[in-house]
């Protein structure tokens, strides 16, 4: 396979073994999955939607809070919050250092979710602007989120995906660590927000083998535009895991 080039990612390799301990970030609760709950055909076992300070979230890449806060903010609209994502990392007369690429999301430790409990992810996002577009659209990304099965370490991959929202059709099968990059939508930036559903069960039967013992580690966002000092802005939402609508028979 060929590996993608993503700009700001050394750190967050490196980051993992401290991020396993220690959730760093804007003085969020302590990590606490929702306990599953009914919901017709389906449990509910994570959801955010940001109401709020996002509960548990922290930096793998280990940002501090003040430079996470650069990047990331809870917003509303109306009655309705989500997370905004602006990297400028534009360079132009004598604004102080723009960011790295900043990682953010929510590490499962307190409470471990299998991977078989919790197959069907979905959320929401827009993208407001995206970053310089180059030959390569995986170089600098204005919305992608991160599922994280087996941790990157220093000697080897990890298991898991980035779904992106692209400017440009990128190429297919490749990797980032041993992450499967996997092109959500390829558009221009719009207003109206998108919603967004994977089955990682079947990805990960696709891509890895059996789901038999595995458990979802980090589920986060990263809006980039560092490689290209350029400029990425989106919206994310309505983060729900919840278990398949359907049959346990088929796992």
């Amino acid at each position: 396979m060929v590996a993608a080039r993503m700009s700001g990612c050394r750190l967050w390799w490196l980051g993992w073994v401290a991020f396993a301990t220690v959730v760093t970030g804007c003085g969020a609760p302590p990590s606490v999955a929702v306990p599953p709950t009914a919901t017709g055909p389906r449990r509910i076992v994570w959801t955010e939607r940001f109401d709020g300070a996002p509960a548990g979230w922290g930096s793998p890449s280990l940002a501090p809070p003040h430079v996470i806060r650069r990047v990331y903010r809870p917003e509303t609209d109306g009655d309705q919050g989500f997370l905004h994502a602006l990297h400028d990392a534009s360079r132009s007369g004598d604004r102080i250092e723009p960011p790295p690429a900043v990682h953010y999301g929510k590490p499962f430790r307190a409470q471990e979710v299998s991977l078989a409990s919790a197959c069907s992810l979905s959320w929401r996002w827009r993208v407001l602007r995206h970053p310089k577009i180059t030959n390569d659209p995986w170089r600098d990304v204005a919305a992608s989120v991160y599922v994280v099965i087996r941790r990157p370490g220093i000697l080897g991959g990890g298991r898991g995906y980035k779904f992106a929202w692209l400017a440009k059709h990128g190429p297919l099968g490749t990797t980032q660590r041993g992450l499967r990059q996997i092109e959500r939508r390829a558009e221009p930036a719009i207003t109206p927000w998108r919603k967004e559903a994977v089955d990682l069960c079947v990805l990960y039967r696709a891509h890895y083998g059996s789901i038999e013992g595995e458990h979802i580690r980090y589920i986060g966002v990263v809006s980039d535009a560092d490689d290209t000092q350029s400029v990425a802005e989106a919206d994310y939402d309505d983060f729900v895991l919840a278990s398949r609508a359907v049959s346990d028979r088929e796992r």
